[in-house]
């Protein structure tokens, strides 16, 4: 709670239920048009303040050297306004980053992990999520934004980074101390993002990279203006949207093999939309429960899916496993109409192999795999611009997610990146340790740091995969040597740098799994690592 001043704004990442750092100073920091800062730490009726200065409107209180715990009640005040926040812990807080395979959620890893995250009730394991509030103009300063710590209980759980919470469960099951996660991943993000700009002078012309974002509300601009043009290149694709091609198989489809690859790099390029169908019978009993459901793997790129004229539903992009749960009442007796409207990007169209295809209902399952029809919606010659992320800006999220985090206590870093600097692996190594020293010095302390050996991954659209029409090659994976080397940089970064862990996920990813699922598996090598440092 509060008072309706506003004079004080603690940084984001302070509020109800966070976890603050046990066995180490800890600091609350933010911004105050008081000159002095208090703060108020209780539990059972014991009562610690401590006090700062508030200078040029910015303070950083240290509050002491605390023991594990839970159940602390914290209050900042300036003396014209004031906040409290409940529920809070004292525990190990770990700074989660790099890309998407350190973001992903727990959501999407239930195909492997559902049973186990069934049975897990976690409450003092905790997540802050960091989201980057872009700000490259060395002048201004990137705010923390505030977001809620969530619980490793119930739906929360989905929300969690997956590699973290499978880590933060085994430590708590071993240490019941409270975990507290800051989770500051971005999902292709390159290693050149979470440096700063003088660091970066010694590794090329990365300044010129940064430049046209440098003028503060320039990333958001050219964001802005991103969204519209890709939006406006897909939307002169969907004239073939609302003519009732869903409905029925057109008479002149072609047949295909689901799972296939339909890599066209080598000739004309496709770009445009597909309509992919299938059916499928059913007798009166199969349709029963209140809900069944389609899986259809993975796709390439972007799909709307239809089942008997309805849309089930939708993905914007490539990776992620298409699950579309729906209602059986759409179902009926006999023939079944599956209608997958497929939108091809860059030349390349999947139904991607060794994922699973099928449709759920009640106690029937039937798998689609096999023989699908096909015909093509709508062509362009005009390939969707390459989505820019602010991600890959150099410096930006060292700008916006390191340096407003600085003054936080932790107790490690958790890295898993790499994906974004395979095209380009040179000195990645070097940069990597060049990066670690960079945030200690920063956060003013010698975290240890585990770092993430990616998994094997094949792009099925780098032209090396070939047409697959019937299943997947026989010649296994085509990982790009500059994939093969960046992994070779993690395995030996424990001899580069000092207080560093390496752990592999190479192992657990399937065929063309950008992100493998195994993130539990993952999690648990992430543990027993980090138990070294406790």
């Amino acid at each position: 709670m509060s008072n309706s001043n506003n004079s004080l704004i603690p940084a984001g990442v302070f509020g109800n239920g966070m976890v603050l750092q046990r066995g180490k100073e800890c600091r609350i920091f933010g911004k105050s048009g008081g000159s002095e800062v208090s703060v108020t730490i209780e539990k059972d009726g014991e009562k610690e303040s401590f006090k700062a200065p508030v200078e040029n409107g910015k303070f950083v209180c240290s509050c002491g050297i605390h023991e594990p715990g839970t159940g602390y009640k914290v209050t900042v005040s300036d003396g014209t306004d004031f906040i409290t926040y409940d529920d809070v812990c004292f525990g190990d807080v770990y700074y989660l980053c790099g890309q998407s395979n350190m973001e992903l959620p727990v959501g999407r890893t239930l195909d492997v992990t559902g049973e186990e995250v069934k049975s897990c009730d976690y409450p003092y394991v905790r997540q802050y999520l960091l989201t980057p509030d872009y700000r490259l103009d060395p002048t201004k300063e990137a705010s923390v934004p505030v977001s809620p710590w969530i619980k490793g209980q119930g739906k929360d759980i989905l929300d969690f980074s997956a590699v973290g919470f499978f880590a933060a469960i085994r430590l708590y099951d071993k240490t019941n101390i409270p975990v507290g996660l800051v989770n500051a991943a971005q999902g292709g993000a390159s290693i050149e993002a979470w440096m700063p700009l003088d660091l970066l002078d010694s590794f090329g012309d990365f300044r010129e990279q940064a430049k046209p974002y440098m003028e503060d509300g320039s990333v958001q601009e050219f964001l802005k203006n991103q969204d519209i043009s890709q939006a406006a290149w897909v939307d002169k694709l969907n004239g073939d949207l609302g003519k009732g091609l869903e409905n029925n198989i057109p008479e002149d489809a072609s047949n295909i093999e689901v799972p296939f690859i339909r890599n066209t790099g080598d000739g004309e390029l496709f770009l445009g939309s597909v309509w992919l169908y299938r059916e499928f019978e059913l007798e009166e009993g199969d349709i029963k429960g209140d809900g069944a459901f389609l899986y259809l793997g993975e796709m390439v790129d972007s799909d709307i899916t239809f089942i008997n004229g309805i849309q089930v539903g939708t993905t914007g992009y490539c990776y992620p496993p298409r699950k579309y749960p729906f209602s059986s009442s759409i179902l009926r007796p006999g023939k079944n109409l599956i209608a997958v409207r497929l939108l091809i990007e860059h030349g390349c169209g999947a139904f991607l192999p060794e994922h699973k295809y099928f449709v759920r209902t009640g106690d029937k399952k039937i798998d689609l795999t096999g023989t699908w029809k096909y015909k093509v919606g709508n062509r362009t010659t005009v390939e969707k611009d390459r989505f820019f992320m602010a991600q890959w800006i150099p410096s930006a999220l060292f700008q916006s997610s390191v340096l407003p985090v600085k003054d936080l206590a932790m107790k490690g870093i958790w890295w898993y990146q790499g994906e974004s600097n395979a095209n380009d692996p040179s000195r990645y190594d070097e940069k990597f340790k060049a990066m670690v020293l960079k945030f200690r010095e920063d956060f003013n302390d010698d975290l240890p740091i585990i770092c993430t050996v990616m998994a094997d991954f094949d792009d099925p659209a780098n032209g090396k995969a070939g047409d697959i029409a019937n299943g997947f090659s026989d010649n296994g994976l085509t990982i790009q040597d500059g994939w093969k080397t960046v992994q070779e940089m993690q395995l030996h970064a424990p001899e580069q740098v000092e207080l560093c862990a390496s752990v592999s996920a190479k192992d657990l990813s399937e065929p063309f799994e950008l992100h493998p699922q195994n993130k539990s598996i993952l999690g648990a090598r992430f543990a027993e690592k980090a138990m070294q440092w406790l």
